[in-house]
């Protein structure tokens, strides 16, 4: 760190650890006593301030991925892979403190262009990403919490009712994913914590499920839950308890010679499915979640019943369906009109 003379102004150089680079600044000051000054100064805030540690964004990308390994879903890593593949994409493999607020602020709307639902997703796995950052002292604050996205236009999730769910279920070839669609209309749950599912979790004699965390899975905001089985269900997984299982039941409900069923598989046969019976092609494998918990709303039961069996964790989630209790009070008094 040293003053030199240029222009008439003393200038300051000195070697910035966190951009790793060398960096001149002016000190605006024509006098050397006053340079000096400056210099003291900027030295004193200097050794004041916390020492971050310099990482390239690629870098940390892989350093934040390698942390969520053992604690999130392969969808979430996705999520987050995806997001920290098309930011360095639009800013470049630079050090993560000399990403701006302006160069977010583009990604992001060129995101919204694209998919809207995208950049909020996008939006909230970055934003955890670099708050951890933070933690780790890489950044002093999050350049992402001074943006704020445009709001998306809600719109009522799509449900199905039983009727379509059977037609769906009867274009599947495949005799498992017939048991799948069924299981995610009548027990609300997850894809990945279907897919997850294993027979340890299954009480027949209570008849109920356990939704939990485990060595290889960790539920959504990592609640767990317990979810009742119906009479239907109940038939379904007696016909397909294994006749010979490990003591510990350490087994797939749903598998593949033992091996879990891949997510993305399952929605794109859903998919395929959907589309053979002709309605709306919006229509996804999260619907199926939606349609047990419009069904049940509909069918007079509490929102705050509702919340517990979907393990949200804000009532606010759930009130999404609140407007069919809404239509449904509506129906009935209408029935005076005649």
């Amino acid at each position: 760190m040293f003053l030199f003379l240029r222009d008439g102004y003393y200038h300051l150089e000195y070697f910035d650890e966190v951009e790793n680079r060398i960096r001149r600044i002016s000190t605006r000051c024509k006098k050397k006593t006053e340079a000096i000054s400056f210099l003291t100064d900027f030295n004193r805030k200097l050794s004041n301030k916390p020492k971050l540690k310099f990482i390239l964004l690629h870098d940390f990308s892989n350093l934040y991925l390698q942390q969520l390994e053992k604690t999130h879903s392969q969808n979430y890593k996705a999520i987050v892979k995806i997001s920290f593949a098309l930011l360095e994409k639009g800013i470049g493999n630079i050090p993560i403190t000399q990403i701006s607020v302006r160069q977010l602020e583009k990604y992001f709307a060129d995101t919204y262009q694209r998919t809207k639902q995208g950049a909020r997703t996008y939006y909230i796995a970055l934003r955890s990403a670099f708050n951890k950052a933070i933690s780790w002292n890489y950044i002093s604050e999050n350049p992402i919490s001074k943006i704020k996205l445009p709001k998306i236009p809600k719109n009522n999730p799509l449900f199905i009712n039983e009727v379509e769910l059977n037609l769906i279920i009867g274009k599947e070839d495949n005799p498992q994913l017939k048991d799948v669609y069924s299981f995610a209309f009548h027990t609300g749950m997850r894809l990945a914590e279907i897919t997850n599912l294993k027979w340890n979790q299954i009480d027949l004699v209570e008849r109920i499920i356990k939704v939990t965390n485990t060595a290889d899975f960790t539920t959504k905001g990592k609640k767990e839950r317990i979810i009742p089985i119906n009479e239907r269900m109940f038939l379904m997984l007696t016909n397909r308890l294994p006749k010979i299982m490990d003591i510990n039941k350490d087994v797939y409900l749903f598998n593949r010679n033992g091996i879990k069923y891949n997510d993305e598989f399952i929605s794109k046969q859903f998919k395929k499915a959907v589309r053979k019976i002709n309605i709306d092609s919006k229509f996804h494998f999260h619907s199926l979640r939606h349609s047990f918990a419009s069904n049940l709303i509909m069918k007079g039961i509490p929102i705050y019943t509702v919340m517990e069996l979907l393990g949200h964790s804000d009532i606010k989630t759930t009130q999404i369906y609140s407007h069919l209790k809404v239509e449904n009070l509506r129906e009935a008094v209408k029935v005076l009109e005649y």
